[in-house]
C-alpha cells in the first residue's frame, strides 16, 4: 500500500489475517516483520512461554507463504502460530515449523515493550496510528528517510530534528 494512502485507510481486521511468529526477541520481530510489504500492524507479545510478534497482514498484498519465507530469511520465525480455524497443509510453511494455533492464551507485552525501535527518537513524540507506528518502528533505525515516508506532512513538520 502507498504510505500516505495508509494514513487515510480505516483499520480493518476484516480485510487482514493474523499470525504470530515466535522468535528470540520480539523487538527485533516487530522491526523486521514491519518492513515487509503487506504487513499492516505488529504487536510484541507472549504465547506458550515464548516471545512472539503478532502480525496483522493483508493477504491481497502478501501471502502467508511469502510472509513466512521473508520472516524466516530475516531470522524472526522459529515457529509460526496460525489463528484458530486456519488450516495448513503439512508441519511447516516455507520452512517455518507450525506451532499450536494462536488462541486466547496469547497476551500482549506491556506498553513499554511495544515499538521499542521508536524509543529515544524524535518519532517517539508523534501521535501515530497503529499502522504508522508499525512502519515507522520498522524503519526508524535502518532507514529514517523511509520511516518519514509513513508520516503526514503535518507530522513531518513536528519532527524537531531531521533524522538522516
Amino acid at each position: 500500500m502507498f504510505p500516505l494512502a495508509m494514513l487515510h485507510a480505516e483499520p480493518s481486521t476484516k480485510l487482514s489475517s493474523r499470525v504470530a511468529f515466535a522468535q528470540y526477541c520480539f523487538w527485533t520481530g516487530e522491526m523486521e516483520l514491519g518492513q515487509i510489504a503487506g504487513v499492516l500492524r505488529t504487536e510484541a507479545g507472549y504465547f506458550q512461554g515464548r516471545e512472539v510478534t503478532l502480525v496483522d497482514y493483508d493477504p491481497a498484498q502478501v501471502s502467508l507463504e511469502s510472509l513466512a519465507h521473508q520472516a524466516r530469511q530475516a531470522g524472526v520465525a522459529d515457529r509460526i502460530h496460525l489463528s484458530v480455524g486456519v488450516e495448513a497443509k503439512g508441519a511447516n510453511i516455507e520452512g517455518v515449523k507450525l506451532g499450536a494455533p494462536l488462541d486466547g492464551t496469547y497476551r500482549a507485552a506491556p506498553a513499554s515493550d511495544q515499538k521499542k525501535q521508536l524509543e529515544g527518537t524524535p518519532f517517539a513524540r508523534l501521535p501515530l496510528t497503529p499502522e504508522q507506528a508499525t512502519k515507522v518502528n520498522a524503519f526508524v533505525r535502518v532507514n529514517p528517510a523511509r520511516a518519514r515516508e509513513w508520516l503526514a506532512p503535518s507530522q513531518r513538520s513536528q519532527l524537531v530534528s531531521s533524522p538522516r
